[in-house]
């Protein structure tokens, strides 16, 4: 796990460590040029708690935590968050601060995101949807609605998109599937046993895969032909809402829809003015 994201989830940690990853996460940039006294010194914490806490989220010590903290800063340089992404408002909250929780947790997720989807990894998702006899996109429970976002707008500029509206049929959806077609698979975890199974299907029919989760390593990950990783900010389990999730994947998903849409510019610019227009015409008349 990255040390951002372990110190946000602050698992285990008592009181005296939740207020030295406070520190942290706030001061990432300057606690790199501070010795493990001078940290101490500043957070009123004795050495031997920055070290328990060090240890704590798998590191060897305080050097290791610098060396680790430095190169993760300098791979994804964005402004680290003090709002929590499984709870982000408490019920004492009121209206300005849930939007201002909101509003910065979306930019946090965001951000994240943004600084792994690196070039390659756009252009070689394009590329094999370009080239796709057909496209089809999977998606369950909360990653259906990306899902659907994303097929509305491939069909405003004539693109066919295949997704099932119901739950049962994903997978013989999947054995309709060839080599010269291109799935993509949604999934947060990387682990959801239903979009696994999805995966299998494909891999099997020799279909070329773009996997969207937060965890590359993870098992659909593996069958996939290229991997997307979005921002890894939310737990598995318990949490108000899937905020961060369903924003890095729309994300994702409008990033490829764009960059579709660049290649071929004006007639699909043309197709989109059509289909709004359609759209007003059997609104209105």
């Amino acid at each position: 796990m990255l040390i951002l994201q372990a110190l946000k989830e602050k698992k285990n940690f008592n009181s005296s460590e939740i207020e030295l990853a406070n520190y942290i996460l706030t001061n990432a940039e300057d606690v790199l040029d501070d010795s493990i006294q001078e940290l101490s010194n500043k957070t009123f914490h004795a050495t031997s708690t920055i070290y328990r806490l060090c240890r704590k989220i798998g590191l060897k010590g305080y050097k290791d935590f610098k060396i680790k903290l430095s190169a993760e800063l300098q791979a994804n340089p964005v402004t680290p968050s003090l709002v929590d992404p499984n709870f982000p408002f408490k019920k004492e909250d009121n209206t300005r601060s849930i939007a201002k929780k909101i509003l910065e947790l979306s930019i946090s997720s965001l951000e994240y995101t943004e600084k792994l989807l690196t070039d390659n990894l756009i252009d070689q998702a394009t590329h094999y949807l370009t080239n796709a006899n057909k496209i089809g996109i999977f998606g369950y429970g909360d990653t259906y609605l990306p899902a659907l976002n994303f097929q509305n707008k491939m069909m405003k500029i004539g693109k066919r998109v295949e997704l099932t509206p119901i739950p049962g049929e994903t997978h013989q959806l999947a054995f309709q599937f060839s080599p010269e077609d291109c799935a993509i698979v949604l999934s947060y975890s990387g682990q959801s046993k239903n979009m696994y199974e999805i995966a299998q299907i494909l891999r099997q029919r020799k279909t070329k895969i773009i996997a969207i989760t937060s965890n590359g390593d993870s098992h659909i990950a593996a069958l996939s032909d290229l991997s997307i990783e979005i921002a890894n900010k939310e737990s598995q389990s318990v949490k108000q809402s899937t905020f961060s999730s369903q924003l890095a994947i729309d994300y994702v998903l409008n990033t490829l829809y764009s960059c579709l849409f660049v290649e071929n510019f004006e007639v699909n610019q043309q197709k989109r003015i059509s289909a709004e227009l359609n759209f007003l015409n059997d609104r209105f008349f």
